[in-house]
């Protein structure tokens, strides 16, 4: 894939990103959600399960099928686009690769160098597991908005492992777009 290609992917994902963001934030949450509700996918810790039963009892059969049928293919889409945004621009950002192979990278690097790079690919990893596990978080959700009030402990507790992966490859990816960032405003400064 090219640099411009790479751009291109960005700035798609990160402009389709912003637009998903901006509808369900400021107009599918706010007319969907009772008052004062926040989104599962907008939890930092886990849910219990009297929590979880109780928000399902505020949203009734209507408003879970809303979330459901709504919401929540709506979100599918915006991981896509982050993930993808994020991701693309990480890897534009660190700019052209060497066009060395690996066993000639692991002879001319020394062992500090070798760790830098898979600190690297970590990086560049981060954002695409963030999304898997955004998307997988977000079947569950779908899943458990199904079951309607008996809802599954065995499921819910999958949900919390999912959200807590999510949200730890978010914060890896935060750091990640920011160092890609520092790197690249430093090659341009030179």
């Amino acid at each position: 894939m090219t640099r411009r290609t790479t751009a291109l992917i960005a700035l798609t994902g990160l402009v389709t990103a912003a637009i998903l963001l901006a509808l369900l934030w400021l107009v599918l949450y706010p007319s969907l959600l009772p008052d004062g509700m926040r989104p599962f996918e907008a939890r930092f810790g886990s849910l219990t399960f009297d929590q979880l039963r109780n928000i399902m009892l505020a949203l009734g059969p209507e408003g879970r099928f809303n979330y459901r049928f709504v919401l929540v293919p709506v979100d599918m889409v915006l991981v896509l686009a982050y993930g993808a945004g994020i991701g693309c621009a990480i890897v534009w950002l660190r700019g052209e690769p060497d066009r060395m192979t690996i066993a000639e990278m692991r002879r001319r690097q020394s062992a500090g160098k070798r760790v830098r790079s898979a600190v690297g690919s970590v990086f560049l990893v981060a954002p695409f597991l963030a999304a898997a596990f955004d998307f997988w978080e977000n079947v569950l959700v779908f899943r458990l908005l199904g079951q309607g009030e008996s809802v599954s402990i065995r499921l819910l507790a999958e949900l919390n492992r999912t959200s807590g992966y999510k949200w730890g490859f978010l914060a890896l990816t935060g750091v990640a777009f920011v160092v890609q960032l520092l790197g690249y405003l430093a090659r341009r400064g030179n």
